[in-house]
């Protein structure tokens, strides 16, 4: 492959990426929508069942940490695609790079025995 088909290839092969974080961010904030929606209306069922200012604040304290834990959960999960795609790059851009000098010291290669034959 020539310097140019590699870095055609790399641009193809970090839009993918791209786009596939792009896709499930989006799908992890839908969810957390979703969960958060779900949490609020299950919070306002429960609030008409509450008699006492202890089971108010408990009941808040649950609610609280409802939430943290759906938030700190999709912020890992978040992380990890993150994760995934710095490393899929990094394989990339090497990938390219390395084919890149590949094909580049070949063409001097060839070039050193066309100039050989010529001589």
């Amino acid at each position: 492959m020539s310097v140019i088909e590699n870095q055609m290839k790399l641009g193809r092969e970090l839009f993918e990426i791209n786009t596939h974080v792009a896709r499930r961010m989006t799908e992890i904030t839908g969810e957390g929508f979703k969960q958060y929606f779900e949490t609020n209306q299950e919070f306002l069922k429960r609030m008409a069942e509450i008699r006492d200012i202890s089971g108010f604040v408990e009941m808040q304290r649950e609610y609280g940490k409802t939430l943290y834990n759906g938030m700190t959960e999709r912020l890992q999960t978040r992380g990890e695609v993150l994760k995934h795609a710095v490393e899929r790059s990094g394989e990339a851009v090497r990938d390219a790079f390395t084919a890149s000098n590949d094909a580049a010291a070949n063409e001097e290669a060839a070039e050193a025995v066309d100039a050989a034959v010529a001589a």
